[in-house]
C-alpha cells in the first residue's frame, strides 16, 4: 500500500520565518533589479541562502508570481 504525506507549505508550517506577502515582495524587488541578497535577507530576518532559494524558485514554489498573480 502506498501512502502519501501532505507536507505543510509556507505559512501553514509551524517553523515558517516569512509570510506570503514578504515572499512576493522579495520576488518583486528581485524582478525590478534589486540584486543585493544580503540586504534582502537582513530586512526580512532570514539567511541569504533562503533569499537565494526564493528568487531562484527552489522554495515557496506554491506562490505564483508575475502574470499568474490573478489566478490565486
Amino acid at each position: 500500500m502506498i501512502t502519501f504525506r501532505m507536507s505543510l507549505r509556507g505559512e501553514s508550517h509551524p517553523q515558517h520565518k516569512l509570510t506570503e506577502i514578504q515572499v512576493k515582495s522579495i520576488r518583486k524587488l528581485w524582478a525590478i533589479g534589486h540584486r543585493n541578497i544580503r540586504v534582502l535577507a537582513r530586512n526580512n530576518g532570514v539567511s541569504s541562502a533562503n533569499i537565494r532559494k526564493i528568487v531562484k524558485g527552489e522554495t515557496w514554489t506554491h506562490i505564483l508570481f508575475g502574470e499568474f498573480n490573478d489566478y490565486q
